[in-house]
């Protein structure tokens, strides 16, 4: 009997050598704790940013002379350009790190169980093992 249970084991794993997997990309990505914990770094960074932004306001409102006025804007938009263009760069590298981890994951996950290809689900009409759920897991 146990034999039974490993070679359908092995049996079903050699089925899957050509076959076709399909996963849903947006949902790992969005049930991910990596992504969660991204974004909620990159809504804190947005807004210490507008903080920022409030006080050079206040600054450049608070002075008098119209020169220094003109100075102080000048200064403060240009910071202001950088350290978005900078907050923005940071996250879109973070990203992308948890990005290659998820691909790497299904890539393996998807090898260990004997899949040829993995295609993005909402591409497929019909067809191929949905190995979504699985991958969720592992990366989570």
């Amino acid at each position: 009997m146990k034999n039974q249970t490993n070679a359908k084991a092995k049996t079903s794993q050699q089925s899957n050598t050509n076959g076709i997997a399909v996963v849903d990309v947006q949902a790992i990505v969005n049930s991910s704790a990596q992504v969660k914990a991204l974004r909620e770094t990159q809504a804190s960074k947005i807004e210490e940013l507008n903080l920022w932004l409030q006080n050079a306001q206040n600054e450049v409102n608070t002075e008098q002379d119209k020169e220094r006025q003109q100075a102080l804007l000048q200064k403060y938009n240009a910071e202001f350009v950088l350290k978005k263009r900078d907050i923005a760069l940071q996250y879109q590298q973070e990203l992308k790190i948890v990005s290659d981890n998820i691909t790497q994951t299904v890539a393996s996950e998807a090898k260990k169980k004997g899949f040829s290809m993995v295609i993005a689900k909402n591409i497929v009409v019909f067809g191929g093992e949905d190995i979504t759920e699985e991958i969720a897991k592992i990366v989570n």
